[in-house]
């Protein structure tokens, strides 16, 4: 059986090598998307590809986030170029248990026939006040997760995809959208598997993740009605940060138990199972990770503005007066 995974990633800088590592154990190869990154991210993959592991890297200089369409793009490709029998659509922040390609191979051996897809439930892990702060690796670092997420999956690819044309992934991979139809698929489950997920890992993680996902949907020009179908917890969460100035002040604990959407999270920690994902492999390019909002941000606005050149074709200064460095009005005309 030949098993390989998709991925699109971001700035996903400390947890990009973590899952790159731990997901090219268990598959025969990793094909990503490289989505604009400015953390770090891009350098991270391309010295894990230097060292020779299985890794495909494919490089998208759109700021728009159009996660659906590149991977289903991405998967054909896959499909193509390897030959393969099923394909795992992956997040950055999402890693196979358990661990072990036997069971991997018997949960997609169960599958029918005729399926598009299996379906992989979440397990969610969140950060608590007893994690050890001084870990890096965010595996080792972040040990607990939510007790029960049966009703949230991910999807993996079958044979009958790769043979369906009209089939593509819908945002998010969670299922399969039919062209000119708004049904989706069934989604069998695979019971026997799980993704453990890290959606927040610092506060200054979760900044980025807020206020570049959101302008990057924002990017993507989606009609109104699309836009809230797949935005609407960016939407929410970034007009909290930038409008609000809800984290103003807050712990890094507060910061990330307010992205969760569980104020009450360490009142709550009864409900956590504590179930490390194992993590064997040690992390060598931690040196480059750049996590600063600011500068991410700043980055960022100017790839979008790059992207988009054409946008001030047009505009005229031949009858404005500007001042110059000292403060003399001047026709703009003589600056070109």
């Amino acid at each position: 059986m030949k098993i390989v995974g998709i991925s699109m990633i971001g700035n996903d800088a400390d947890i990009v090598e973590a899952f790159v590592r731990h997901t090219l154990r268990l598959l025969d190869h990793l094909f990503v998307i490289v989505h604009c990154p400015h953390d770090g991210t891009g350098e991270i993959l391309s010295a894990l590809q230097v060292e020779g592991l299985p890794i495909t890297l494919v490089l998208d200089n759109e700021p728009a986030f159009l996660q659906g369409e590149r991977l289903t793009w991405l998967a054909r490709e896959a499909y193509k170029a390897i030959h393969c029998d099923f394909v795992f659509a992956l997040d950055a922040d999402e890693f196979i248990v358990p661990p072990e390609r036997a069971a991997i191979e018997a949960a997609l051996g169960s599958l029918p026939p005729s399926a598009l897809v299996g379906g992989v439930r979440l397990r969610t892990f969140v950060p608590t006040s007893e994690d050890p702060s001084d870990e890096p690796h965010p595996l080792r670092r972040i040990r607990n997760h939510v007790r029960s997420e049966d009703n949230v999956h991910k999807i993996v690819l079958t044979p009958a995809f790769a043979a369906s044309p009209d089939w593509v992934i819908d945002h998010g991979n969670h299922t399969l959208i039919h062209i000119g139809d708004p049904g989706h698929v069934p989604v069998p489950k695979l019971r026997q598997l799980a993704l453990a997920h890290y959606p927040v890992r610092s506060a200054a993680q979760v900044t980025n993740k807020t206020i570049l996902g959101y302008l990057a949907h924002l990017a993507a020009s989606r009609p109104e009605v699309e836009e809230r179908r797949v935005a609407t917890h960016w939407r929410r969460c970034y007009e909290e940060i930038v409008l609000q100035g809800a984290t103003r002040g807050m712990t890094e604990q507060e910061v990330l138990a307010w992205f969760h959407g569980r104020p009450d999270l360490h009142s709550r920690a009864g409900e956590l199972v504590f179930d490390p994902t194992p993590a064997p492999d040690p992390l060598r390019y931690a040196h480059l990770i750049r996590i600063d909002p600011y500068a991410t941000l700043a980055r960022f606005t100017e790839s979008l503005i790059r992207s988009r050149p054409g946008k001030l074709e047009g505009v005229r200064f031949d009858h404005a007066m500007l001042p110059d460095a000292d403060g003399a009005s001047v026709d703009a005309g003589q600056h070109g």
